[in-house]
């Protein structure tokens, strides 16, 4: 791997957690972004912990600006550091991850990313929109035990 990748790799992942915390206002405790490169399909979505539950980027508390041209927005933007992420990986002769989760927690100001490199939801059937609720349930499930 040539030197910058990381510096130009993790560049792009601070664009994404401040697209999600423009969205919410920065007035939420933790951004949860998952994205998706398998197949040549790309995607995207993005949750939040505000006040104590997990929430839906469609579902925050009144107040916040939810509306469809809003969430369309928020993705389009997200949808476009993936495809960055893919040329800063080209770029740089890396491997482009089939799964990116990341963690952003306010609170404390940092990031936890989460990478695979094998395909990770055609394998069972599933949709990459899928994968994504599915980890919403999860975080949430632990959220609500904790």
């Amino acid at each position: 791997m040539k030197p910058g990748f990381e510096d130009a790799f993790s560049a792009i992942q601070t664009d994404m957690i401040s697209v999600c915390l423009d969205y919410a206002k920065h007035a939420v405790d933790k951004v949860y972004i998952y994205g998706s490169f398998e197949e040549n399909t790309l995607s995207v979505d993005c949750f939040f912990a505000v006040g104590g539950s997990i929430r839906a980027k469609s579902k925050l508390p009144e107040g916040y600006d939810t509306s469809l041209d809003h969430q369309r927005s928020v993705l389009a933007s997200l949808m476009q550091n993936m495809e960055d992420l893919i040329a800063v990986c080209k770029e740089f002769e890396a491997d482009m991850p089939t799964e990116i989760k990341l963690v952003y927690d306010a609170k404390i100001n940092s990031v936890d990313a989460r990478y695979q490199y094998d395909p990770v939801y055609s394998p069972l059937g599933l949709t990459a929109y899928e994968m994504s609720e599915q980890w919403l349930a999860e975080v949430g499930s632990v959220s609500n035990s904790a």
